[in-house]
């Protein structure tokens, strides 16, 4: 791992101009993150001709995104994400989101405190209900995220950041069946993200 990171500062310290890094309007940061987690999913269906149901289980998930921002303010960002989730024995889905972001950096300090939320959609969440049958939800990306999340980045130099934060998430969406019934679904995740990113200031 250390390795990796020497790598990554050695080509962004060679190969973009060094400036001080101030999170400053028109800058662009270029993050890249992975996360292993325990998400639950939770499914209640609901039918006039007979009781409703719920089922409730966790799994574990692996998640990997790419992130443009640009700084539209001094520490305010505006955030792109695109993502892939892989769970546990089902198929993996894709997300994009948009976020919020805001970056304190310390004063006389390598270390910047950040928080972003936001609003997104998945596609292709695979789930098990129905007596542990696996039921493919969506092809569309009509799976609403919603997403918030803080954090601490340390600049390795001025242009290389390593990033962690806590996140929280909750996947909601709603399968009908002709009428014959339908089921509420939510996966719900906190996690712990880490990372590193690329500051390209203006």
């Amino acid at each position: 791992m250390k390795t990796f990171l020497g790598l990554i500062s050695f080509l962004i310290f060679t190969f973009v101009p060094n400036s001080n890094a101030q999170f400053k309007t028109g800058d662009f940061e270029f993050s890249f993150s992975g996360s292993f987690s325990s998400m639950t999913v939770k499914n209640s269906t609901s039918s006039p001709y007979y009781s409703t149901s719920t089922h409730s289980e966790s799994r574990n998930t692996m998640d990997i995104s790419f992130s443009p921002g640009y700084y539209i303010y001094d520490g305010v960002s505006i955030e792109a994400e695109f993502g892939l989730v892989a769970v546990e024995k089902i198929k993996p889905s894709q997300y994009i989101l948009l976020n919020l972001g805001y970056t304190y950096l310390l004063p006389e300090s390598k270390l910047a405190l950040f928080a972003h939320g936001g609003y997104g959609f998945a596609n292709s969440v695979e789930i098990p209900y129905l007596n542990n049958a696996l039921a493919l939800s969506s092809n569309k990306f009509n799976v609403k995220i919603i997403n918030l999340g803080a954090g601490i980045k340390y600049l390795v130099t001025s242009n290389v950041i390593i990033h962690t934060e806590v996140n929280y998430r909750i996947h909601d969406w709603t399968d009908e069946y002709g009428g014959y019934y339908s089921t509420d679904n939510t996966i719900s995740n906190v996690g712990l993200i880490l990372g590193f990113s690329i500051l390209l200031p203006r």
